[in-house]
């Protein structure tokens, strides 16, 4: 039994197709099939149902793969207790993310782990909220910051902020900028929204149904750029946090009104997988990542109010 075919299984567990496993592990895919082959060999029993849509784990696939990811975890936590001995911080983390985040946590959290702990190796995935919990609740990615969803035993979730939302429309537009506006105020401009499959969508549309409120979404993009060009150019309006559009809006090309905090708002959470050990790297990430937060939060970058605790 070989260390990759420990990898190759839980890659094909976790994919459940060769050929997504083989673009996971960048690895040919009939080198995959050998050595799963190999494996069911030596162990003398199948450990995959092959069928047309797919591979999934047999019974005694699944009992393999519990005390897989147990050892391959074992042997991660070893590695990294072992190069902590020479007194440097080193390890891998995969931080997750929505783009409305990304663009203003990023670069003060890169400048940091350069400067001050060179050893931590950051990778980033950007994703909608709602795939940045399904990442963690697989254990794809390490540490996330996500909006509140319903907790599963898969992570550890804390509320960080309670993030205000913006109506935002074209600085060419006349506009009540800078006025408090209710949630039954949206229903007078035309909109474009992310999907229903982006959490923002449907915490809007959750709050408007309770409270009567018809919208007049035009357009759905999924993009945040293009979203935000839309708005710029002036026959739509929409709705994000301040952090996502603060260039557009100091440069005049979009004003915003914040929606009552009252009636609607967000809970950003920062939150750490439950698949395997919170690692000194991934603690310093987690950590890093609240104080970058609670600093925007501070000098008015990011509008929200920070949660207690």
């Amino acid at each position: 039994m070989e260390m990759r075919q420990l990898h190759y299984f839980v890659a094909l567990a976790e994919e459940s197709s060769v050929s997504r496993a083989a673009v996971k592990l960048s690895v040919a895919q009939p080198a995959i099939s050998r050595q799963i082959r190999m494996l069911e060999e030596e162990l003398g029993v199948t450990l995959f149902h092959r069928t047309g849509r797919g591979m999934t784990l047999t019974s005694a696939g699944s009992f393999f793969e519990g005390r897989v990811r147990q050892i391959l975890n074992d042997l991660s936590e070893l590695e990294h207790d072992v190069r902590g001995l020479k007194g440097v911080i080193e390890g891998k983390v995969t931080l997750g993310l929505p783009p409305t985040e990304s663009h203003i946590l990023v670069p003060p959290l890169l400048k940091t782990l350069r400067e001050h702990h060179p050893g931590v190796d950051l990778r980033i995935v950007e994703a909608f909220s709602g795939d940045v919990s399904e990442l963690l609740t697989t254990g794809h990615i390490d540490v996330a910051l996500f909006y509140k969803a319903p907790r599963t035993k898969h992570y550890v979730a804390d509320e960080l902020l309670h993030e205000s939302l913006y109506l935002l429309q074209s600085g060419a537009c006349p506009t009540p900028g800078g006025a408090t506006l209710n949630v039954a105020d949206l229903a007078r401009w035309p909109m474009v929204l992310p999907s229903r499959r982006h959490g923002l969508r449907a915490l809007l549309e959750q709050m408007c149904n309770d409270m009567g409120v018809d919208l007049n979404v035009e357009y759905e993009v999924d993009s945040l750029m293009p979203l935000i060009r839309m708005v710029e150019d002036g026959s739509v309006a929409t709705v994000l946090p301040y952090n996502a559009v603060q260039r557009e809006i100091e440069q005049g090309r979009i004003v915003a009104s914040q929606i009552d905090p009252a009636q609607l708002r967000r809970v950003l959470v920062l939150a750490t997988t439950t698949h395997h050990p919170v690692r000194t790297a991934m603690r310093i990430v987690a950590q890093l990542c609240a104080n970058i937060v609670r600093d925007l939060s501070a000098n008015g970058q990011w509008q929200g109010i920070i949660a207690k605790g």
